[in-house]
């Protein structure tokens, strides 16, 4: 079958209605479909040929949305990528990616091997609104549409490619499993170039014909409240930290206030007293999701409260071959909006692509009733004396401790160089003196296996772009001494 994913995603919704919402600016579906044609016609006439890999490196915007559908529109593939990109990260991404177009505000970002493919975003802008509208390309259904990205959380990015067949069911999680409706309003605190927001936000959101709420700045507490009081939307995405943030800062408590009906977390670990806490304070359903860049969509959901993840509609998991029946395991997760695999990684991807399916690094436990409770990742599950350690769990642990912002733990050599843990946590602002002393005294309950064999206070915690947690990175760490009196 030929198709356009770009046209699947925006092609039959009335012209009237709202599909994007930026600051002042909003574009309803008739003029988005038209300025998405006006940008593939600009793509066009600067060359691009059907395979071509266009990086959209900008703040979130309409412009980005433009840019990314209008790629697709024109047979191109689109990659978002991070504006607050590394140096040494772009120069390996531009190395790699073969990009014939890179759509950003400045060539200064580009090093100068690179300038010769730069698109100057006014320079665009101005060419888009002189141009007419490109019908759309129908490609094979199999055919390269877009690019996501991995996490980063064990090295080096990798490429993910997604056809244009991903576009035909990727709203069934939104509709069916979260119920979604096309008058909702829906906003992601987390940027574009995260899959997490791309896919289940702003593609699943223009598929149902939703309102999708856009915003160009870095997400912060702050931040985000002020959006949400200034555009309410009625669906709110985003990830634990941030959910738990908004409830320190407490503008948590106002969200129902401004229309907000739902909340959805994914990126990472939901602990359950953050979810608790949460419903507690705010009155708002906050519904888990597990997905993987890989899987495009949330491809688990727990959206009752009870803890059980289970397959989002037309999805199916079952444990990965080779895993056993006890303790946790990776899951073999078979999905319609399966990646086709990685670019140029042979390897990653016959380890992680199987029989059809894809098996994520994540470790699952099976419940009773059948459904699934995350386990963290496979850095997160440690042997010590010969017993597993999960050390996710642990952290959870300490979600509640006082004047603690956020802890991690990680494995480290104690002076033998056997492996031990180390426990490293972020204080908050105005954390008393004695929070050291309040972490030793929790922890000193803990059976002696668990028991880290130090603490450590840090400014933050080394993360990746969307967030996620780099546990190895905390495992180098240097010691602290204590500074001479």
């Amino acid at each position: 079958m030929r198709l356009n994913a770009a046209q699947l995603l925006i092609g039959g919704h009335d012209a009237r209605r709202p599909a994007l919402v930026c600051g002042d600016r909003r574009l309803d579906y008739g003029d988005l479909r038209e300025r998405v044609g006006r940008a593939a016609a600009v793509w066009r006439q600067r060359g691009l040929t059907p395979g071509d890999r266009v990086a959209i490196c900008l703040p979130d915007g309409i412009e980005w949305v433009c840019a990314f559908l209008g790629t697709i529109w024109a047979g191109g593939v689109a990659v978002g990528v991070n504006p607050r990109i590394a140096a040494d990260d772009w120069a390996y991404v531009l190395a790699e990616s073969g990009f014939s177009f890179v759509l950003a505000e400045s060539v200064d970002l580009l090093p100068p091997a690179y300038r010769g493919c730069h698109v100057d975003l006014a320079d665009w802008c101005a060419e888009l609104d002189a141009a007419a509208p490109a019908p759309p390309r129908l490609l094979d259904e199999d055919q390269p549409a877009f690019w996501t990205s991995s996490s980063g959380t064990t090295g080096r990015p990798k490429a993910i490619v997604h056809a244009h067949h991903s576009a035909l069911a990727l709203e069934r999680a939104s509709v069916e499993g979260l119920g979604l409706r096309s008058d909702d309003r829906l906003f992601a605190s987390s940027r574009l170039f995260f899959c997490y927001p791309l896919a289940n936000s702003l593609l699943a959101g223009l598929k149902i014909g939703a309102t999708v709420i856009l915003d160009p700045a870095w997400p912060t507490p702050d931040g985000v409240l002020r959006v949400i009081a200034a555009q309410r939307p009625s669906v709110v995405f985003s990830v634990p930290s941030m959910f738990r943030d908004l409830l320190r800062q407490g503008g948590a408590d106002r969200l129902a206030d401004f229309g907000v009906r739902l909340c959805v977390s994914a990126g990472e670990a939901l602990p359950a007293t953050l979810r608790q806490v949460w419903t507690a304070r705010t009155g708002i359903p906050l519904s888990n999701g597990f997905g993987a860049s890989e899987t495009l969509t949330l491809a688990l959901l727990d959206v009752d409260g009870s803890g059980g993840l289970r397959p989002s509609p037309g999805v199916s998991v079952e444990p990965c071959a080779g895993s056993g029946d006890d303790g946790p395991m990776q899951l073999h997760i078979c999905t319609p909006m399966l990646a086709l695999g990685y670019w140029h990684r042979p390897e990653a991807e016959a380890a992680s692509f199987r029989d059809g399916g894809y098996c994520p690094a994540d470790l699952f436990r099976r419940l009773d009733d059948g459904a699934w409770a995350y386990a963290g990742r496979e850095d997160a599950m440690v042997k010590l004396r010969g017993r597993w350690v999960d050390l996710a769990e642990l952290e959870q642990r300490l979600a509640d401790c006082p004047g603690v912002a956020e802890a991690a733990c990680a494995l480290v050599a104690d002076a033998d160089g056997v492996d031990a843990i180390a426990l490293f946590y972020v204080p908050e602002p105005d954390a008393p003196a004695d929070v050291d002393d309040t972490l030793r005294q929790r922890i000193a309950g803990w059976p002696p296996h668990q028991r880290p064999i130090r603490q450590q206070a840090l400014p933050e915690l080394p993360r990746t772009a969307t967030g996620k947690l780099m546990r190895r990175q905390l495992g180098a760490v240097p010691v602290q001494t204590p500074s001479p009196p």
